[in-house]
């Protein structure tokens, strides 16, 4: 009679027992998932402790009358492991004999894993291979694999490694596998890194596993049911269905840590007698007396195997810990995503990825932050205490609903995340507390030290929103500008002690204006002469690299007449430049802008740095058909920013901005009057906004939403620092330009509209951290080989991943 998996449940129903057949497949995954040496044969240790049930008996003397070897035979039946019926006894198997051999025989490379966690292997193929490797034969994947770690992987709970097969304390489903991430073809719209099925020998056990299939299938329609048995036990297990964990931790560890920030995890992990790492080693009788000692010894590989022996909560406990002690420096805005094996496990599609304030685990569907959020309140208030749903009804009083339940759901969904977390949770210790340990907060990390809107981040970062880092711009400069206003305003008769009052509030005012002046000039000189599209990260704003390439532009001598006032400045690329050259710098930037659009041909693109749909797409044309972003604007785009220069140039000259500072700072006797200062005061609240609204300074634009209609007709709506709003409209009227995608925050110019196009230039903001110095030099192309047709995707759906 057929078996159902809920019959199966009933057959095996202990703990224990699933726990074993769960360790035995997890065997049978390191063996079936390998690479094997010419002529493998399989050593008859390696089946000594292998049980089979009288179906597996039966069909080894079946297979065994067919001239197959006894230990292939044997094998054979435990890789299949069930059929219509269980082949393999796992009650007599004996568990800890079989992992002994199997290990004996990875230490000595007879049986090969690929280790994938990380970029290695993707930078050797690039080395070793003048193609895409597309397919390796045994060769090619011998020499691939050669002096390469020992892989690691996990199932269920056992994990190996270099370390050897050891037990975990979490679950995980990371089985082994010979289809590798390995190559990016050479289209260069395509961001995909594609696989690779590394090559196994054709040894005697494939032959009699073939033959073992054959028998079965032929004489027994097969029963599934062992198949979703598997899967059920397995997934309550891993916790399949939940929303905070994800096996996204060990590619994240792999691939987004440099070799220090792994040392700190480690180092931290290792912290403390009873750390969670030393129990899990120690259970693994593997003894470590001094950590800094345990960690030198062990390549990346086994520093990876190390972090798999503890569950995903603690890993994650020890990353977050790093990270706020400041052993791993995650800059602002900096979002570590796993490049190559970006993967997505559980039934919510969970991937993990970490900032400054720690890692989280996020469901493919973004809107189920606010699910998250909404269960979050209903825990802090326990519907089953009076007093906490007294406390709830009174805190949303105001909001309309016929129940709390109904009430609190309306104000989840309609206010912002931030309000209701404010308002809902960070009323006192004990609510806070709650939220912390429920959205997975590190315990270690000291939040009573941390002030609200730190506090107010890491619970919005963790449940699945976006954060606000702190006012960016001209943040810094309007608040000093309100402060030195304050005090100019008081001024009655010029006393000693009114002047000294400017005087202190002058400093840190014109130490912001030249930052400002310096950030402005910058950026407006890269985002304008910088070719983005040529660039190894392209349209990535570095706040350093838009410092060189504006000193490159300024301090070329087309560009200066030492005849004229402040054309023989030469400008520092480390930001080393003061009010004069800040100011004489827009003035020059404008001449070269104007030349270089009399000569705009020279710097047309070559041809074949061209992608191939440049020559076709006629209804989607390539943008940047220069390698100076300006030329390929639109006429009126090029003549509104040469005039807008012209306009901050006459207005910072004729502002007194440099007379006022002279006087201000230098303790001259000629102090400046009231309408001086209220004059000076009028010009930089007018440059700010005319910096802002243009979008000629970095400012940074956060999602804000987007809508889509029945024609395909999408709208993003993004917003700043001060709640001014863009919109960014698709389809855009161009192909892909590669600029940052719309469900992202970045910086927009909307003065520098594209030539036919509704489209601006747009920028990632780069950040300078250990995860930009390991993905250098990526992605790596053989050859180009852009389609025609690639045009066509981001005038869809793709929009909001690809700009």
């Amino acid at each position: 009679m057929p078996y159902t998996a809920q019959g199966l449940k009933e057959i095996y129903p202990t703990e224990e027992e699933r726990k074993q057949l769960l360790r035995l497949i997890a065997i049978q995954e390191f063996m079936t998932d390998s690479i094997l040496p010419t002529r493998y044969r399989v050593p008859a240790r390696l089946t000594e402790p292998i049980a089979l049930t009288a179906a597996g008996e039966e069909y080894s003397r079946r297979l065994v009358r067919g001239n197959f070897k006894w230990p292939e035979v044997r094998l054979a039946c435990f890789l299949a492991f069930s059929h219509h019926e269980m082949l393999v006894d796992h009650k007599k198997t004996d568990l800890a004999g079989l992992i002994s051999v199997l290990n004996e025989e990875l230490a000595a490379g007879k049986i090969l894993h690929p280790f994938i966690w990380g970029r290695e292997m993707y930078d050797k193929a690039f080395d070793v291979f003048n193609h895409e490797p597309v397919t390796l034969d045994e060769k090619q994947t011998t020499k691939l694999l050669q002096d390469a770690p020992r892989g690691v992987w996990q199932s269920f709970d056992l994990v190996t490694g270099p370390l050897g097969i050891l037990y975990s304390q979490g679950i995980r489903a990371l089985p082994p596998t010979i289809s590798v991430p390995l190559y990016h073809c050479g289209k260069r719209s395509c961001r995909t890194v594609h696989r690779t099925t590394l090559a196994t020998t054709e040894s005697q056990i494939h032959k009699t596993r073939g033959k073992l299939r054959e028998f079965l299938d032929k004489d027994h329609e097969r029963d599934h049911a062992f198949g979703e048995f598997f899967t059920e036990i397995d997934n309550e297990f891993c916790d399949y269905y939940g929303d905070q964990k994800s096996m996204g931790e060990i590619p994240l560890v792999g691939e987004c840590f440099s070799t220090e920030d792994l040392n700190a995890v480690l180092l931290t992990a290792l912290s403390g007698k009873n750390s969670a790492l030393r129990g899990a080693l120690s259970v693994n009788k593997v003894d470590v007396r001094n950590p800094q000692d345990f960690i030198d010894a062990l390549d990346k590989a086994g520093k990876i195997q190390a972090l798999m022996l503890i569950g995903s909560e603690d890993l994650t406990a020890c990353i977050d810990e790093s990270i706020h002690n400041n052993l791993i420096k995650v800059p602002a805005h900096e979002i570590r995503r796993p490049k190559i094996l970006d993967i997505s496990t559980g039934y919510y599609d969970l991937s993990v990825e970490c900032s400054k304030y720690g890692v989280r685990a996020m469901p493919g569907d973004r809107s189920l932050a606010v699910v998250r959020l909404n269960r979050l309140i209903s825990s802090i208030y326990d519907p089953s205490s009076v007093s906490a749903r007294r406390d709830l009804k009174w805190r949303l009083r105001r909001v309309e609903g016929g129940s709390i339940d109904e009430k609190l759901d309306r104000y989840v969904r309609s206010e912002e995340p931030s309000e209701v977390l404010r308002s809902l949770v960070l009323v006192g210790p004990e609510p806070f507390s709650v939220a912390a340990e429920r959205c997975g907060v590190a315990s270690a990390i000291e939040l009573e030290r941390m002030e609200d809107p730190d506090l107010l981040n890491i619970l919005l970062w963790k449940l699945g929103f976006d954060v606000r880092e702190k006012d960016e711009a001209f943040g810094p400069l309007r608040r000093n500008l309100e402060v030195f206003a304050q005090a100019a305003s008081t001024v009655t008769s010029y006393s000693d002690q009114e002047r000294y009052e400017i005087r202190r509030e002058s400093s840190p005012l014109f130490s912001s204006i030249e930052s400002a002046l310096d950030a402005t000039l910058a950026f407006t000189a890269w985002s304008l002469t910088f070719d983005h599209w040529s660039a190894q990260s392209r349209f990535t704003y570095h706040r350093a690299s838009a410092r060189e390439q504006m000193a490159k532009i300024l301090n070329d001598r087309t560009n200066r007449s030492p005849s004229l006032p402040g054309d023989a400045v030469i400008y520092d690329s480390q930001g080393r430049n003061t009010l004069f050259p800040l100011i004489s710098g827009f003035s020059r930037l404008r001449e070269y802008l104007t030349r270089v659009l009399d000569s705009a041909e020279q710097y047309r693109r070559p041809e074949e740095d061209m992608p191939l749909y440049a020559k076709s797409a006629a209804l989607t044309p390539f943008a940047f058909n220069h390698s100076l972003p300006f030329l390929d604007l639109s006429s009126e785009a090029q003549q509104q920013i040469i005039t807008l220069l012209t306009d901050m140039t006459r207005l910072l000259d004729g502002g007194g901005v440099a007379s006022v500072r002279n006087k201000l700072q230098h303790s001259r006797d000629d102090f400046p009057s009231r309408d001086e200062l209220s004059e000076f005061l009028n010009t930089i609240g007018r440059f700010l906004e005319i910096a802002e609204e243009s979008g000629l300074c970095p400012v940074i634009f956060r999602p804000a939403g987007n809508y889509r209609d029945s024609s395909g007709r999408s709208s993003f709506q993004f917003t700043d620092y001060r709640n001014r709003e863009y919109a960014a409209y698709r389809p855009s009227g161009i192909g892909s330009p590669g600029m940052p995608g719309l469900t992202t925050e970045q910086f927009i110019v909307p003065l520098a509209k594209l030539r036919d196009s509704g489209e601006v230039l747009r920028f990632s903001i780069g950040t300078e951290s250990t995860y930009n110095a390991v993905w250098e030099e990526w992605p790596k192309y053989w050859v180009s080989a852009d389609r025609t047709s690639d045009l066509m995707r981001p005038t869809d759906d793709t929009a909001q991943a690809a700009g």
